[in-house]
């Protein structure tokens, strides 16, 4: 395997094997990362967001977060209330047992995140995220000449 495709493959399972490192340590509390991911989501937004913001966030189809949701709800973690200027629109809210373990949920995180990046020093944190932001800007831009519509010529022209 050659350094791109090491690279490549990394950036695969890198962020996999953290969300499994997260899964394990917030598993006594019946949480997958199916429900701690919007649950942490929800507990860092300013606002309780729509059910909208929540599928964009996880990247996923509006189907699955209203199942999603729906599982959260039965279980006790959420409750939907109607957005009082738009009838279709339901901003969701954590309920008091959520809120009750927020810290536990931001506490495990944080301590897998602590523990992952331990050995990695400010230099090199530094360097790690300017290249992920060349790539990301790179990948935006190839996106947007992807999106923008090509010009046709006549023979004329």
């Amino acid at each position: 395997m050659n350094d791109v495709q090491e690279f490549v493959l990394l950036m695969r399972t890198v962020p996999r094997d953290w969300r499994a490192a997260i899964d394990r340590r917030l598993a006594p509390l019946g949480l997958s990362q199916a429900k701690w991911q919007p649950l942490l989501y929800l507990l860092r937004a300013e606002e309780p967001p729509t059910q909208a913001d929540i599928a964009r966030f996880l990247e996923v189809e509006s189907p699955t977060v209203v199942r999603l949701l729906d599982r959260l709800e039965a279980d006790g973690w959420i409750r939907r209330k109607n957005c009082p200027g738009d009838r279709r629109a339901r901003r969701i809210h954590l309920t008091d047992r959520a809120r009750a373990l927020g810290d536990d949920i931001e506490g495990a995180v944080m301590d897998v995140r602590s523990q992952l990046l331990g050995s990695v020093t400010p230099d090199e944190m530094a360097r790690c995220i300017d290249v992920l932001r060349r790539i990301s800007a790179c990948a935006a831009e190839l996106s947007h000449q992807e999106a923008a519509p090509t010009v046709q010529r006549d023979s004329a022209g």
